[in-house]
């Protein structure tokens, strides 16, 4: 796997790779992380993968590593 760059991004660490017929759009906070795997042939290059990263689509991102935070909370005090 290959770095290619990072999408700025206020909100959360963005970065793209590149490996196996794929681009990896990862998406990091402190301490999670979310990968969209995307295969090359659903989009014409890295600049077509970098139009997905919507401020629509970080901000469902977002959405869910609040609830990804929640849940561990949740796990690690169940009562």
């Amino acid at each position: 796997m290959y770095f290619i760059g990072e999408i700025p991004n206020p909100k959360c660490k963005v970065s793209l790779y590149k490996w196996n017929n794929k681009y990896f759009a990862k998406f990091e906070t402190a301490d999670l992380e979310q990968t969209f795997k995307i295969s090359e042939t659903e989009v014409s290059g890295e600049s077509e993968v970098r139009e997905l990263i919507t401020e629509e689509f970080v901000d469902k991102v977002i959405k869910r590593f609040e609830d990804m935070y929640g849940d561990l909370h949740n796990a690690l005090n169940p009562y």
